[in-house]
């Protein structure tokens, strides 16, 4: 099982070449990942810089979360 902390750096995964990148901010009961500041967005393969999820807080929205 992987020991998250708050600060630390994710991928939020919807396969392989599409995920957000994040902080940590919220952590769930569990240990798992409640909420993130996005860093960046990869779609497709290509770094989409001027995002609008880029600085927001959102709860993990893929299927899977993984140590960046």
């Amino acid at each position: 099982m992987m020991m998250l902390k708050i600060g630390d750096k994710i991928k939020d995964t919807e396969d392989g070449d599409c995920y957000f990148v994040g902080e940590v901010v919220k952590l769930n009961t569990f240990g798992g990942v409640e909420y993130y500041r996005v860093t960046q967005v990869i779609w497709d393969g290509i770094d989409h810089k001027d995002d609008d999820y880029i600085g927001q807080i959102i709860s993990p929205c893929w299927w899977y979360i993984q140590l960046f």
